[in-house]
């Protein structure tokens, strides 16, 4: 094997290596790929109706229920025929590390979805105005440009942000998917998340 120090190019936003590839018999294939930076990954899929979307998601939650892998937030959206994204599910499921998952989700849907295509961003409540500080870090911009064009209009989807070690293992669970593709989010860029949905916790209608 090559010396690293010779043949590893400097980190970038596109060095990454690919961990799982899934084909169906109609021959589309979905590519779970994670880049080598941070503790955490945004995995985010492509369906082509909402029930498959909606099935991965109790999959990923009884996942996190019983342990088996680490995620921190699960939301599934819906684009219309427009492009404007829709927010379809959040629950109150509180993880292991007494985050809720939907006010992350919130957040992430926040941080790394311009608000541009956020079809009624008010029904991310507190979750979108605590977000603020996180929309500011310049990896978010990165992170967002990677993920433009998977949730393409008329489609459905699944945005979770997940341990980076558990990540092929999230993007294995979504064989249904038309496109998985998973992008490293930073430690800073992670933190600001949480403490985000920390604090939106704390206010946060019930419900949320």
């Amino acid at each position: 094997m090559a010396d690293d120090t010779e043949t590893t190019p400097a980190p970038t936003d596109e060095m990454v290596v690919v961990a799982a590839t899934v084909e169906d018999e109609q021959g589309i294939i979905a590519e779970g790929a994670i880049a080598v930076e941070g503790d955490h990954a945004l995995v985010v899929a492509r369906f082509a109706d909402t029930t498959s979307a909606r099935a991965v998601y109790g999959d990923l939650l009884t996942a996190e229920l019983d342990g088996s892998l680490h995620i921190d937030g699960v939301l599934v959206v819906k684009a219309d025929e427009g492009g404007r994204i829709h927010v379809e599910k959040m629950t109150e499921h509180s993880t292991r590390t007494g985050l809720k998952w939907g006010i992350v989700a919130g957040v992430v849907a926040a941080v790394f979805l311009p608000a541009t295509i956020l079809a009624g961003a008010v029904t991310l409540g507190v979750a979108g105005a605590a977000a603020g500080k996180a929309r500011n870090l310049a990896h978010r911009l990165d992170v967002e440009k990677e993920l433009a064009g998977v949730i393409t209009p008329g489609t459905s989807g699944i945005l979770a942000l997940v341990t980076a070690t558990d990540a092929p293992a999230v993007a294995a669970k979504m064989p249904a998917a038309e496109e998985v593709k998973t992008v490293s989010v930073d430690d800073e860029t992670a933190g600001a998340i949480k403490e985000a949905a920390a604090e939106a916790a704390t206010v946060a209608p019930s419900g949320v």
